[in-house]
């Protein structure tokens, strides 16, 4: 039975007095040893946990967050694949879960095939459809059996364009093509040490206008404030307020919360769109506004924070989907669908008029942008939006909630109190505005 535990080896101490923690993993009656990017004070280090406190460790909450992260993904793994790991000697174990490979090669199609089944094995699903679409369309355009990273310089990328363009692809989906050829250049030359020709340097990808997906405040509270007697839009009301309370997160990262990831009345987890095994990815820590906490607790789960995916997905053949209610879902992209149907629905029913089709993802940019409007920095937006250099983040001393996180929380009660405002005085909104600002004056005299 194949087993996964978080360790150290005591002997083995850097100059730093620290250890390396180490992903212990068992199949067969044989033991490896795994190094993650965490590393502790022997003494510090007590069943799998960093021990905290002043006393202790000053980051260890943070690293626990992550170190849980790293093992729950290899339990997923194993748990999801249960059968196929049933037979893996150690090694193969080792290579299915962080998904090596021995040799790398430099022809752009092999490593292409190769990162998209490590990325099935990593369960990174939501790159795989777009990966691949993206190495059967440069197939096309170039029908050899091979094709060497080296080979494509400015002059096939202008030539790639062109093919593109005449097989009337829009603007949008070629540079969609582009940056996942770029991402290929990435992966190769940070993953796997590659010395490659950068052709991305002059070459620039271009794109037609984003499609506008900002809501304005009112519609945020149209949608807050519907009324309904249908369950899936009563959750799809409630999901897309929450979205909006907790920075905008996206509808993967909130399906896969634990309720180990609320700590002291915070929200604390790394962003799935950017996290690798060996790397901490964009970290949130977002204090629970009573708008949040009520939400969440009336969908509060057993095995994840929310409900809705308790009885998710488990990877058994016989029982591919035991939920308990038709309101839990399979993964997070049946719940996304699930709440986009419903978006439109209620799109219709409150009339809303958008030139476009109302999703999830309107959540984020909206969050952004209503905030830019009543006057918050865009560095103080930055910070809610998690553009910041996650390992900066490792490097907080004295304690974990650091200025930077205080002024994200201000920021965010400013824009809720902003969506709790209804004007009643009568007031337009450039007055509401312009009274906002002079209050900053106030509190920021020059």
């Amino acid at each position: 039975m194949a087993n996964i535990k978080l360790v150290i080896v005591p002997e083995k101490i850097k100059k730093s007095g620290e250890c390396v923690v180490m992903l212990q993993i068992s199949a067969k009656h044989k033991t490896l040893r795994v190094p993650t990017e965490i590393n502790v004070k022997p003494e510090y280090f007590v069943n799998g946990l960093v021990k905290g406190g002043a006393k202790f460790d000053k980051q260890a909450q943070i690293k626990n967050i992550r170190l849980n992260e790293i093992k729950n993904d290899c339990d997923l793994r194993i748990i999801n694949n249960s059968e196929k790991v049933k037979s893996m000697d150690v090694q193969s174990l080792k290579k299915f879960l962080f998904a090596e490979e021995i040799e790398v090669s430099t022809d752009f199609f092999k490593y292409t095939a190769r990162r998209i089944e490590e990325m099935k094995q990593s369960g990174q699903i939501g790159t795989v459809g777009p990966l691949t679409a993206t190495l059967n369309k440069v197939k096309t355009f170039w029908p050899k059996p091979e094709l060497d990273f080296n080979d494509i310089n400015i002059r096939w990328l202008e030539m790639f364009d062109a093919f593109c363009l005449k097989d009337k692809r829009k603007r949008n989906t070629i540079a969609f093509y582009f940056r996942y050829i770029r991402s290929m250049f990435n992966d190769a030359m940070v993953l796997d040490d590659m010395e490659l020709k950068y052709p991305f340097k002059k070459f620039k990808i271009t794109k037609e206008e984003t499609r506008n997906r900002n809501l304005s405040i009112d519609i945020i509270r149209k949608i807050r404030d519907y009324k309904t007697e249908i369950k899936r839009r009563e959750i799809t009301r409630d999901i897309f307020s929450l979205q909006f309370y907790l920075f905008g997160i996206n509808i993967k990262d909130l399906f896969y919360l634990l309720p180990t990831n609320v700590v002291d009345g915070r929200l604390q987890f790394y962003r799935s769109k950017s996290k690798r095994l060996d790397s901490l990815g964009r970290f949130y820590n977002i204090k629970l506004e009573p708008e949040a906490l009520r939400l969440i607790e009336k969908y509060k789960g057993k095995k994840y924070l929310l409900w809705f995916a308790d009885h998710s997905y488990t990877g058994n053949a016989k029982v591919e989907h035991a939920r308990q209610t038709e309101f839990q879902y399979k993964n997070q992209d049946a719940l996304t669908r699930m709440l986009n149907d419903n978006l439109t629905l209620i799109h219709d029913d409150l009339k809303l008029n958008l030139p476009n089709p109302l999703t999830t993802y309107y959540v984020r940019h909206s969050f952004s942008t209503i905030m830019r409007e009543i006057g918050i920095s865009k560095d103080d937006i930055s910070l809610c939006l998690g553009h910041v250099n996650p390992e900066q983040s490792m490097k907080v001393t004295g304690i974990y909630i650091n200025e930077d996180f205080i002024r994200a929380d201000q920021a965010n009660r400013e824009l809720i109190n902003f969506a709790n405002s209804e004007f009643s005085d009568g007031k337009s909104w450039k007055d509401h505005k312009e009274q906002i600002s002079k209050k900053r004056a106030k509190k920021n005299p020059a």
